[in-house]
């Protein structure tokens, strides 16, 4: 069975990555393509690392107390997570207000013993700055995140969350 490039019209072998004659990538082929709406091609374009808070994320350790992590919290009331980096600032963690809530709140004597790293999220659900918005909006969804860290090469620059997203739709529709 062949495989017809949509740009030059060779037949190639079926499954390969990239057409024989032209050199065109077939890899992109089947993603989906934005329509002409402007909404639809904006979220499918814009990169994350576009999108998120120009403020940038908190980033703790994970033997950090969870006094120092509420008081950060705290200064930035808008920042709804921490993230958890280990000695070469690679993620490692993710702890939420939800997660503040649910597992620290009424249940911690002693906030300044207490490492943040008995209730983060090990190995989050991240994006890299590269993809588009409609990925974030997928892993979101699928997820059921509030929050998902944006990392350019393993690193933490940022996060999308729900509110962002919100905010976004409703000044671009």
């Amino acid at each position: 069975m062949k495989q017809k490039c949509p740009y030059c019209g060779h037949e190639n072998i079926l499954g390969s990555d990239h057409c024989g004659k032209c050199l065109h990538s077939f890899t992109q082929k089947d993603l989906p393509q934005p329509g002409k709406d402007k909404l639809q091609k904006k979220i499918m374009t814009e990169r994350v690392a576009d999108f998120i808070s120009k403020t940038p994320p908190i980033l703790v350790s994970p033997d950090t107390s969870m006094k120092e992590v509420i008081q950060r919290m705290q200064a930035l009331p808008t920042k709804g997570c921490v993230l958890i980096c280990d000695s070469n600032k690679k993620l490692i963690g993710i702890a939420s207000i939800r997660d503040i809530l649910l597992k620290v709140a009424g249940k911690v004597k002693d906030l300044e013993k207490f490492p943040v790293k008995n209730i983060m999220t090990p190995n989050p659900e991240w994006l890299d700055k590269d993809a588009p918005l409609s990925f974030a909006l997928h892993k979101m969804s699928i997820g059921k995140f509030r929050h998902v860290p944006v990392v350019d090469n393993g690193i933490p620059i940022g996060v999308v969350s729900t509110r962002d997203m919100i905010e976004y739709l409703t000044k671009n529709t």
